[in-house]
């Protein structure tokens, strides 16, 4: 299920470019303020969390030198589990108002929020980052091992992006993927992006990708995200027609 929320900017304070962890941070809040209970049990959580969120999509750009300036943009919220999302749209159109940045803050107020129906999806479908998707691996660096952030250059990508998902979709439903299948078919508009988030920066990709797979897995991939750090703003997907 997923949500579009729009909102307004009532100060003229630019947003800063790396506004992804102020916004999960204000999310996660407004979901506490909605139910406690579901806020609690995903803080403690010790496994995958099932959901995701894009970036800002502005709708009115404003020069500005420093960061990013508008009025109005939306966002979306997105989640295999309904519940959940109907949780985080109460909480946010409770307390409509935030600030996002340090400082000189961007104050914003939440002005719709919309249920969007789920798209029906078969094997084949093409999908667009709507924030970035982050994928990594662990290799040796001297006598330990690293994380090692991943590009669609190298072939682990793929194989991550899979097992990542599958792992994922089996602890959210309690069964493996049945007909589990999974290949990228074609990557394109790839840019590499850096985003800050809480005092340390991680290498990701915004790129459109044709993907084939069983149904189920790239439902799944809509509502929950694809990559990792999903419930960080990561790898939220949008489908091209």
């Amino acid at each position: 299920m997923r949500c579009k929320i729009s909102v307004r900017k009532i100060s003229s304070n630019p947003v800063h470019y790396d506004y992804q962890y102020g916004l999960a941070s204000m999310l996660y809040k407004r979901l506490a303020n909605a139910n406690i209970s579901l806020a609690n049990e995903l803080h403690s959580h010790q496994g995958f969390k099932f959901y995701t969120f894009s970036n800002l999509v502005i709708e009115d750009w404003i020069q500005a030198k420093k960061g990013l300036n508008f009025t109005k943009a939306h966002f979306f919220i997105s989640s295999p589990d309904s519940e959940f999302i109907r949780s985080f749209t109460e909480g946010l159109l409770m307390e409509p108002e935030f600030f996002l940045g340090k400082g000189k803050k961007a104050n914003f107020i939440i002005e719709s929020a919309e249920i969007l129906p789920r798209p029906v999806f078969s094997d084949t479908c093409t999908f667009t980052t709507l924030s970035p998707l982050y994928v990594k691996t662990l290799r040796k660096k001297g006598e330990k091992l690293a994380e090692f952030d991943l590009y669609p250059k190298d072939a682990k990508f793929y194989e991550n992006l899979h097992t990542n998902l599958t792992s994922r979709y089996e602890e959210y439903h309690g069964h493996k993927v049945e007909h589990d299948f999974f290949e990228i078919l074609d990557v394109k508009n790839f840019k590499p992006k850096r985003v800050s988030i809480d005092n340390s920066f991680r290498r990701c990709s915004m790129l459109t990708m044709k993907l084939e797979a069983n149904p189920e897995l790239v439902t799944f991939a809509y509502d929950a995200g694809l990559g990792e750090k999903n419930a960080m703003g990561f790898g939220c997907m949008g489908v091209v027609e």
